[in-house]
């Protein structure tokens, strides 16, 4: 669904100045990119994993094998599946039951969830690590249960885009610690967000960095154009309404939750008024008249997505 394609929802005006400069920010975290040697890389046999559990007809018992040939990812598998998420009725000790339970698509999205967390692990971050993940899992939450209120027929990988949207974060931490720790003091306790501090600072920001990691290890175009385009909806490409969700998804965490300078917002601003207006044409169900109303309906599932959000973070962090 290319945005060109989308009737009925009006394309701004400077449209074709935004992708010019979207272009010159990718040439910044591009060149910021070529500085960095040791980025962190998905382990082989968690692709080939990856891979199968994508294949709905991979057969299980082939699926469990390869798992097993990685005792730390078997381990993982076995103790997230028994983790308080979860809650079988029996403990599983299977690598195969634990596929049966949680099904292909969960196991994947815990797999790729766990190992990107692991990935930037570093003695010390500029900003509140625990604060960044709760923010992150937070968006996979709500994207996946405003998903479901429009009736988008991928609800799974709301979830999952959400809780990666802001990948590039994580490499401003970990590689410019020092400057990235700079431009967070200088806008703590101001109305200034990090997406325009990064713009002034560097030039680029975690969206474009974010894709830049995001093409390195070879994610799905989707997903690629969503951690791209989250602030700024109205030039997806790939999926303008699953970008719509997350762009609305994000908004709504940095509002209405627990912030601070590596995750804060103002008001809303032209993409995510254009997210509301994607959301409002291709919803399967009736919304809320304005913005303001459909956020008032979103706060009362936050207790419910709160209580998701500790179960998952706990789980993934220790897992």
């Amino acid at each position: 669904m290319e945005a060109s394609r989308i009737q009925g929802i009006p394309q701004p005006a400077d449209r074709k100045e935004r992708l010019l400069d979207k272009a010159a920010m990718m040439i910044k975290a591009r060149k910021l990119f070529k500085d960095v040697s040791d980025l962190p890389t998905i382990p082989v046999i968690v692709s080939r994993v990856i891979r199968l559990l994508d294949d709905h007809e991979s057969n299980p018992d082939e699926v469990a094998d390869l798992i097993l040939s990685d005792q730390v990812l078997a381990a993982r598998v076995i103790r997230v599946v028994n983790s308080p998420l979860y809650m079988p009725g029996s403990k599983i000790t299977s690598v195969k039951r634990a596929l049966l339970y949680l099904g292909f698509r969960s196991v994947r999205e815990m797999i790729l969830t766990s190992y990107f967390v692991d990935g930037f692990k570093a003695p010390e971050q500029p900003f509140d690590m625990n604060i960044f993940w709760m923010h992150s899992f937070s968006v996979g939450s709500m994207s996946r249960r405003i998903a479901a209120m429009v009736g988008y027929n991928d609800t799974e990988l709301a979830y999952m885009v959400g809780i990666i949207h802001d990948i590039g974060k994580v490499f401003f931490g970990h590689y410019l610690r020092e400057e990235y720790g700079e431009m967070l003091a200088h806008i703590n306790y101001t109305r200034s967000t990090t997406y325009d501090a990064e713009l002034e600072y560097f030039g680029t920001t975690h969206s474009e960095v974010g894709l830049c990691l995001a093409q390195r290890w070879n994610f799905p175009p989707v997903y690629s154009d969503v951690i791209s385009h989250h602030h700024t909806s109205e030039l997806a490409i790939e999926d303008p309404l699953l970008t719509a969700i997350v762009a609305l998804a994000d908004f709504f965490c940095l509002a209405y939750t627990i912030s601070d300078s590596v995750a804060q917002a103002t008001k809303p601003d032209r993409s995510e008024e254009y997210a509301w207006n994607l959301l409002k044409q291709h919803s399967r169900h009736p919304l809320p008249d304005n913005l303001g109303d459909f956020f008032f309906m979103l706060s009362d599932e936050y207790v419910e997505v709160f209580r998701e959000v500790n179960q998952l973070f706990n789980t993934m962090t220790t897992a």
